[in-house]
C-alpha cells in the first residue's frame, strides 16, 4: 500500500513546474496528500493539494494498468488549502468517496466546495444542499490541447481531448494552450480574446494583445492602452504604458507623461496604485522585494509599500534572484555581484552575470569574437571555467555545457551539449541539441536525428516515446506534446500518434495539395508542396519539380557544415477553377546574425496546362502596368504621408516581373525586407482593387479567366 515517501514521489512527478505541496495541516503527516476510492471502482486514487504560481489547485490521481494519470484538476476559490476530507458519498457504493475541499478565500474566510464523482467525470455539489441537486463542472483543466487545420487560405486552430478527438473545431486565427486557470487565449481577425473549456468565449476577441494569466490577472492592449483584467474579462486598471505580469499580489506598470517620459509604479490585484509611477524602471518583486531605478539614475530595493530598503549606488542593478545582485560600476564595464545591502561580494571582473540560481550563476567572459561561459558559486569561485559556448541551468541540479558543434566553427555558432551538474561533474558527452529545463527528472533532447527523453544521469528514457526528427517533447497531462521539425504532434506515453499536423488540403475531386518533406541534417527543413491529379504525366512531373526547386528543397547533403540554418514551409492562398496560389515562405538565419531573413514566393499555377504566371499575364500588351501600378502604390504611400515606413527615396516603382498575389477581389503588390523600408516593416505589401484597374485587365486571358472562375 502507497504511504509516506512513495505517495510524495508519486505527487512530485505530476505537480507543474515551480509548483509546491500545499502546507495545510498535518504537513507532517502529509495530509495535503491523501487516497480513496473517488470513482467507486474498488482502487484508490491520489488526491494532491499543490500551490502554483499563487494559486491552489488539488488534482486526482488514478492508476490505470500500473500507471499513473492525472484524471482532474480542480482550481481553488481562495489563495491556500485550509482542508481536504474524504467522505461516504451519499450513492450506494461503499467504497466511493465524496471530496470535501476547503478553501482560505482571506484570514478569516473559508469556502467549501464538494465533489462527485459520476458518468466518469467529476462534478461540483451545490454546498447548501451538500448531496443532492447538482451543479456539473467540469473539473479537469488539463485535457485540452491546441491543433492546426490547413485549408485554402491559412491555417484554423482548434482543440482535441486527450484521445485525439475534435472537441473545439478549428475557427482561431492562432490558439494558446489552455493555461491552468481553464482558460485559452485566441485570436479572430487579428484580435485576441480567451474561451473556456467548452469553447464559449469568456472575452470576445477585442484586444491586440492578451497576455498569460497570472495570479488570476492578465495584460490586455487595447489602441494606445494597456489594461489590467481578470478572468472574467473586467477591467481593473489602464495605462497609456506598459503593464507587467502580477507576482506576490504586485504588477509593475508604466505611464507616459506629458513630457513623453517614462514612469513606473505598482499596483495590486485590484488594480489599486500600491506606489504611484516614481520611477525609471521597476522590477517585479520577489520574496517582497524589488529593486528601482529612480529618475535621477540611482538605483534602490523596496518593499511591497514602497519603502526603501537600501540604496545601491551603482551606475546598474541587476534582478535579486537568490540575495545576490549583479551589478556595474560603470556603463559598459564589467559586471561583479553585491548583497541586498550593496556591499560588493563578488568583485566585478564578468562581461556576462546572468542571475544566481540554486546557489550558482552563469557568468561569461569575452575572448576573441565571442564569450566563453562559466559557472560560479556565492562566493565567486569557478565551479566550472569559463570555457564553453554557453552554459544553461536546466534545474534540478543539472545543467547543459555547450561546445561549437563542429571543431572548425567560430564559439558563437552552433553548440552541441553535455549534461553536468551544479557542482561540476560532467555526467554525459556532448552528444545533445535542444535541451529542455528538467522537469520532475526528464527533459526533452535530440541527437540530431531523434528527440526523446533523458534522465538526471542524462541517459535516454527507454520506456518513453523516441520520435524520428529534431525538435521538444514535455509532458502535458497524461499525454505528450512535441514540436518536432517545426510540426506540432501528440502522442500516448506508450508513443502511439494521437494527432498529428499536416499541410494537405484536397481542393476537389481532382486535385490535391500533398505535403512533402525534405530534411537532409538538423539545420535545413523543407516543407514543400506537391500536386495530386494532374492529368497529364509530364505537366505533373514539371509542375511539381519546379515547386520542389523553388521551394529549396534540393542539393543539401546530410553531412554538410552549415553556419546558417533554413526552413521553409507554405500555404496555399489561392484556387478555383484550374488556377491555384500557393505561398511559399523560408527563413534563414545565420549563426551570430542579430536577425535572420525571411523570404516569400508566390507563385500562380494553371493546373491544366501547367503554366506558372508572372505579373505581366494579367494585363494587356502594350499596357504599360508598371507605370500605371507604379503610380497607384505611390499615392498608397503618400496618403500615408509622415507615418509611413516606406523610404520614399528606395521606392522608384515595381518591376515588371514584380512579386504579387491575388485574392477575389484584388492584386497585391508585395516587396521584400530592406528593399523598400526597414526590416521591421516586413513585407510591405499594397492591395489594388481589380476593380479599378479593369481597363488594362487582359480579360480574355487565361488567367483572369480562372481569378473570375468562367
Amino acid at each position: 500500500m502507497l504511504k509516506g515517501m512513495a505517495l510524495l514521489e508519486i505527487g512530485k512527478f505530476f505537480l507543474p513546474q515551480g509548483a509546491v505541496f500545499a502546507p495545510i495541516k498535518n504537513y507532517n503527516n502529509y495530509s495535503f496528500i491523501q487516497k480513496g476510492d473517488i470513482d467507486g471502482d474498488g482502487d484508490e486514487e491520489i488526491i494532491v493539494g499543490y500551490l502554483w504560481r499563487k494559486q491552489p489547485f488539488v488534482m486526482i490521481l488514478k492508476n490505470i494498468k500500473n500507471r499513473w494519470y492525472r484524471i482532474s484538476t480542480i482550481k481553488g476559490n481562495g489563495y491556500d488549502i485550509h482542508s481536504i476530507e474524504l467522505v461516504s458519498t451519499s450513492e450506494n457504493r461503499r467504497s466511493q468517496k465524496d471530496l470535501i475541499i476547503k478553501w482560505m478565500k482571506d484570514k478569516k474566510t473559508l469556502a467549501t466546495n464538494v465533489f462527485t464523482w459520476k458518468a466518469g467525470k467529476l462534478h461540483k455539489l451545490e454546498e447548501e444542499t451538500r448531496y443532492s441537486r447538482k451543479e456539473e463542472v467540469l473539473a479537469n483543466v488539463e485535457n485540452l490541447h491546441p491543433i492546426k487545420a490547413y485549408q485554402i487560405g491559412g491555417v484554423l486552430w482548434g482543440y482535441i481531448d486527450d484521445s485525439g478527438e475534435i472537441v473545439i473545431p478549428p475557427q482561431y486565427d492562432y490558439g494558446e494552450p489552455f493555461q491552468e486557470n481553464g482558460l485559452a487565449v485566441i485570436s479572430v481577425n487579428e484580435l485576441y480574446g480567451v474561451i473556456d473549456l467548452e469553447g464559449a468565449y469568456v472575452i470576445s476577441p477585442q484586444y491586440s494583445y492578451i497576455g498569460e494569466f497570472s495570479e488570476g490577472r492578465a495584460q490586455a492592449r487595447d489602441g494606445n492602452e494597456t489594461r489590467l483584467i481578470d478572468e472574467k474579462g473586467n477591467i481593473l486598471f489602464s495605462t497609456n504604458g506598459n503593464i507587467l505580469p502580477m507576482i506576490n499580489n504586485r504588477a509593475s506598470f508604466s505611464i507616459v507623461d506629458k513630457e513623453n517620459e517614462w514612469k513606473y509604479g505598482y499596483i495590486d490585484r485590484e488594480g489599486n496604485v500600491v506606489i504611484p509611477p516614481q520611477y525609471r524602471y521597476a522590477r517585479s518583486f520577489e520574496n517582497g522585494m524589488a529593486v528601482v531605478e529612480h529618475l535621477n539614475g540611482e538605483f534602490s530595493i523596496i518593499d511591497k509599500e514602497g519603502n526603501i530598503i537600501s540604496h545601491l549606488d551603482y551606475a546598474f542593478v541587476g534582478g535579486i534572484g537568490e540575495g545576490l545582485l549583479s551589478f556595474q560600476e560603470a556603463f559598459g564595464e564589467k559586471y561583479g555581484y553585491i548583497d541586498l545591502e550593496g556591499k560588493i561580494i563578488i568583485p566585478v571582473q564578468f562581461d556576462i552575470a546572468e542571475e544566481f540560481r540554486d546557489k550558482r550563476a552563469v557568468v561569461g567572459i569575452q575572448q576573441d569574437i565571442g564569450f566563453h561561459y562559466g559557472l560560479i558559486d556565492q562566493q565567486g569561485k569557478y565551479v566550472i571555467s569559463p570555457r564553453y559556448n554557453y552554459i544553461r541551468n536546466l534545474g534540478e541540479n543539472r545543467i547543459a555545457l555547450g561546445i561549437p558543434a563542429h571543431e572548425n566553427n567560430p564559439v558563437w555558432a552552433d553548440s552541441k551539449y553535455a549534461i553536468g551538474d551544479l557542482d561540476g561533474n560532467i555526467l554525459t558527452d556532448f552528444i545533445y541539441y535542444d535541451l529542455t529545463d528538467y522537469n520532475k527528472g526528464y527533459a526533452s533532447a535530440n541527437d540530431g536525428q531523434r528527440t526523446f527523453f533523458i534522465n538526471r544521469e542524462g541517459k535516454r528514457v527507454s520506456r518513453l516515446p523516441v520520435v524520428k526528427g529534431n525538435g521538444s517533447l514535455v509532458f502535458e497531462g497524461k499525454i505528450i506534446k512535441g514540436n518536432i521539425d517545426y510540426r506540432l504532434i501528440y502522442l500516448d506515453r506508450e508513443g502511439k500518434v494521437i494527432w498529428h499536423e499536416e499541410n494537405s488540403i484536397q481542393l476537389n475531386e481532382q486535385f490535391r495539395v500533398q505535403e512533402r518533406k525534405y530534411a537532409p541534417n538538423r539545420y535545413y527543413v523543407i516543407y514543400y508542396p506537391e500536386i495530386i491529379g494532374i492529368k497529364d504525366e509530364l505537366t505533373r512531373k514539371q509542375v511539381n519539380e519546379k515547386l520542389q526547386k523553388m521551394s529549396k528543397g534540393e542539393d543539401i547533403y546530410k553531412d554538410e557544415i552549415m553556419d546558417s540554418t533554413y526552413y521553409g514551409d507554405y500555404l496555399v492562398s489561392f484556387f478555383k477553377n484550374n488556377l491555384i496560389g500557393i505561398e511559399l515562405n523560408g527563413y534563414s538565419y545565420t549563426f551570430g546574425a542579430a536577425h535572420g531573413m525571411p523570404t516569400k514566393i508566390c507563385t500562380h499555377i494553371n493546373l491544366e496546362t501547367g503554366e506558372f504566371y508572372e505579373l505581366g499575364d494579367l494585363f494587356k500588351k502594350n499596357s504599360n502596368y508598371v507605370e500605371i501600378l507604379s503610380k497607384m502604390i505611390r499615392d498608397q504611400i503618400m496618403e500615408v504621408g509622415k507615418d509611413s515606413y516606406i523610404w520614399l527615396d528606395s521606392y522608384q516603382g515595381i518591376r515588371p516581373n514584380q512579386s504579387f498575389y491575388i485574392t477575389d477581389s484584388a492584386l497585391h503588390i508585395y516587396f521584400d525586407p530592406y528593399e523598400i523600408a526597414p526590416y521591421a516593416a516586413g513585407f510591405p505589401t499594397f492591395a489594388i482593387l481589380f476593380k479599378n484597374i479593369m481597363n488594362i485587365i487582359d480579360t480574355e486571358g487565361d488567367f483572369w479567366r480562372n481569378i473570375q472562375g468562367d
